[in-house]
């Protein structure tokens, strides 16, 4: 199964709450296993956005890297 239906369907119905403690215990564990899925996650987050979104996105991220 591809990782990407996997994740999301693992996530199917996931709270906000839930979410987000997720994402904290994985960024916290410092392991990198948890970044393929941050990866799908961001994905598809990012195909949601329309293009003004998606250039605001951008330019936040690429901030991060000055």
């Amino acid at each position: 199964m591809d990782i990407r239906v996997a994740l999301m369907q693992k996530l199917q119905g996931t709270g906000t709450n839930e979410l987000k403690q997720l994402i904290n215990d994985g960024i916290n564990s410092n392991e990198e296993t948890i970044l393929p899925g941050l990866g799908v996650l961001f994905e598809q987050y990012y195909n949601s956005l329309d293009e003004g979104k998606k250039d605001s996105l951008l330019q936040d991220i690429s901030s991060l890297l000055k």
